[in-house]
């Protein structure tokens, strides 16, 4: 009888133990302040000024066509979607950059969760300038 007993507050001990341990782990949650790491990081701000230079590479485009008075409503809007363009292709470089460094970070599966810090009100562990880093060291170019 005492067997038996021992034997089921053993299994419950193990299963209490096990429940324990699987619903304990603490998530890991990071955040990214984005306005700061365009800020700070070299990478994000050359493509910032490889994006001006195309924007007066346009500019330059639309004022040499300009002596055509009835198409300049076409080239304008013709201008403003290439420059759009330009800016969405850059744009999706930089994210697709950061999103690589993001997994570089988290090649070990420390964070559970990345958010953006302007979507957080408290909580996380700023990752801001990990990734600023990385991502000059992978992706900058030095002039």
């Amino acid at each position: 009888m005492y067997k038996k007993l021992s034997i089921i507050l053993i299994l419950i001990i193990i299963g209490l133990t096990a429940y324990y341990n699987f619903y304990s782990t603490e998530k890991q949650i990071a955040i990214i302040d984005m306005e700061r790491l365009i800020k700070d990081s070299g990478r994000a701000n050359q493509l910032k000024i490889l994006l001006q230079k195309k924007g007066e590479e346009l500019k330059e485009e639309f004022e040499n066509n300009d002596n055509q008075a009835e198409n300049e409503e076409i080239d304008e809007n013709q201008i403003n979607i290439k420059y759009t363009q330009e800016k969405q292709e850059i744009e999706d470089q930089l994210n697709r950059e950061i999103e690589q460094v993001i997994k570089e970070i988290n090649k070990n599966n420390k964070y559970s969760v990345v958010l953006y810090k302007n979507r957080v009100y408290y909580g996380g562990e700023d990752i801001t300038n990990e990734v600023a880093q990385l991502l000059d060291e992978k992706y900058y170019e030095a002039d």
